[in-house]
């Protein structure tokens, strides 16, 4: 068949909007091609180009596809670019998973959804729209939802994506990167004309099964596709056969794959230091030659530019970066403004979603008795006592908000709803204040913090508690400086249970490696020893027998029966 002939059997049409798409009839020129296999290498050239043009390459004249997000929420995220790496892939013998070119292609392939708050999540296999218990530190607006029922946990995505007429957007769960319990449900949406939002779902795979999500964890995965295509195509069924030159090169592959996995284990040979042959990843034919000009070797999407107008900062706001854990609002104390406010104590609640908790160098000897003790990995490095093993649960609190029995509470539970602040009228002058949403304050509680004016002896001892942990906070940020963290640490995975410390809430945690510490020399260990620095960094090392007690708790949590729903 000549190149004219082919070129004959092309037609183009507008696609609507400026430009232009081509519809050349796909299954007729594969046809052509596999009858005609000595044909000239023209038609074979003309063939691969119609056929990338139909798929939607190139075919907007050289104007790039345009890709827009427009955010409902101020703070919305902007989608991300998709990693083109995975953890278990960064596990394999020798990163062995990343050879596979299709795979690493496929990670790239789209923009992510990150979620905004880490939360764990039990399905208790019921179909009521509460059939899911969601426990999450964030916002109530950051969480997810079970708006669906039967086992749907639903992800908002805040905003609307615009593609270029014609172009939809295929919607679905991060590429590669399962998740055991649950199971990401895919949608393909026309947003070319849409004004509506969609929502990200996942769907349990068995009940009483906690699943759990880290901060910025990808939840949605999108990528445009082009409508209409599917469609138009015709699937049709060859013998191998019927194509000799695809036949003979398929049976020159299989023979060359089988000579180099019988040498592959040959003590010194070509392909023991080749190690995976490497003819799709290069793109080569098994005539050597490059089998389309425009093979993808790697894929490197770019990231959305931010065209939205910049808030106005509030510049009396503090940022929620800037406040320590489980404080949300924090205003001055005031004997007008709060006189009937009182304290009801005792309830824990705030903390219930919270499975790592920051301690001071001071209590890390008591803290080490009752739970595992870690390290994060910045600089410095600071200690974390270990609550739980699953974003969002903290298994020492019970439903009603009461404290594990016996168990030591660390002082950054029990400084709140309370912390010291720098007075706006005198800067180096520290008052007390209060997180304003607290609901442990309230002017129905009895414990006041007020009488005639005055500050009770209560809040003189929470003032007083708040200004101690204050300077304790910073004492051990003083020590810990000390101790650059690849100097003196070691990935937890080398000290806790496999089943925690593959946990992605767990990743990047820090442990002090015990030879380490032992090799310090005689004077720097005698002087930390006098700070009593020393007996808190050992406290630390044997707390880690109390990763088969966090175990334990974890698995009677995820055992427990599902309460009925009360009758209405």
């Amino acid at each position: 068949m000549s190149r004219e002939a082919a070129e004959d059997r092309i037609s183009f049409r507008a696609a609507r909007g400026s430009r232009f798409c081509c519809t050349a009839h796909l299954p007729f020129l594969t046809r052509q091609r596999r009858r005609h296999a000595p044909a000239s290498s023209a038609f074979a050239e003309i063939s691969v180009q119609c056929v990338r043009i139909f798929l939607g390459r190139g075919c907007f004249g050289g104007d790039a596809m345009k890709l827009s997000f427009y955010a409902t929420r101020p703070a919305a995220a902007a989608p991300q670019p998709a990693s083109p790496t995975r953890q278990w892939m960064d596990e394999s013998s020798q990163a062995f998973a990343y050879r596979c070119l299709p795979l690493n292609i496929a990670n790239a392939h789209g923009w992510e959804l990150l979620s905004p708050a880490a939360f764990s999540a039990r399905w208790n296999g019921r179909a009521e729209l509460g059939g899911i218990d969601i426990r999450c530190p964030g916002e109530p607006a950051l969480q997810p939802t079970s708006v669906f029922g039967h086992g749907v946990l639903t992800f908002h995505v805040n905003g609307i994506f615009r593609t270029d007429p014609g172009w939809n957007l295929f919607a679905t769960g991060p590429v590669n990167r399962p998740k055991d319990g649950i199971a990401p449900l895919s949608g393909v949406i026309e947003t070319d004309w849409a004004p509506y939002s969609f929502t990200m779902n996942w769907m349990f795979t068995r009940p009483n099964h906690w699943i759990s999500f880290d901060e910025g964890e990808p939840f949605c995965f999108v990528f445009p596709v082009q409508r209409g295509v599917l469609d138009r195509i015709e699937p049709e069924i060859y013998d191998v056969a019927d194509d000799p030159a695809l036949k003979a090169d398929l049976e020159a592959w299989s023979q060359e794959r089988t000579r180099f996995s019988d040498r592959l284990n040959v003590t010194g040979s070509s392909e023991q230091r080749e190690r995976w042959q490497k003819r799709y990843y290069r793109g080569m034919t098994m005539r050597d030659r490059p089998g389309a000009p425009d093979h993808q070797g790697k894929l490197r999407l770019a990231e959305f530019k931010d065209r939205r107008t910049p808030a106005k900062p509030d510049p009396e706001a503090l940022k929620p970066q800037e406040l320590p854990l489980f404080f949300r609002k924090v205003v001055a104390l005031s004997r007008v403004k709060h006189a009937k406010l009182g304290l009801r104590d005792g309830d824990f609640g705030f903390a219930a979603s919270t499975h790592l908790v920051p301690l001071v160098a001071g209590e890390m000897i008591e803290a080490a008795r009752h739970y595992p003790i870690v390290f994060t990995a910045t600089n410095p490095p600071r200690p974390l006592g270990v609550l739980g093993a699953m974003p969002g649960i903290n298994l020492h609190v019970d439903a009603a908000g009461q404290w594990r029995e016996g168990a030591y509470i660390p002082v950054a539970v029990r400084r709140y709803p309370f912390i010291t602040i720098l007075s706006k009228e005198d800067p180096n002058v520290l008052i007390l204040g209060i997180d304003d949403t607290a609901k442990q304050l309230s002017a129905a509680a009895p414990a006041k913090l007020f009488e005639g004016g005055e500050m009770t002896a209560l809040c003189r001892a929470r003032l007083d508690l708040c200004s101690r942990v204050g300077n304790a906070f910073e004492q051990t940020d003083r020590f810990m400086a000390l101790m650059p963290p690849d100097k003196m640490l070691m990935p937890l995975r080398n000290a806790a249970p496999a089943r925690i410390a593959a946990r992605s809430c767990m990743e990047g945690l820090r442990v002090i490696d015990p030879a380490r510490l032992a090799a310090l020399p005689e004077a720097t260990q005698a002087n930390w020893r006098e700070a009593g620095w020393l007996p808190a960094l050992e406290a630390h090392i044997a707390s880690g027998r109390h990763w088969g007690d966090l175990l334990d708790l974890d698995d009677a949590l995820s055992s427990r029966p599902v309460l009925e729903p009360a009758a209405s």
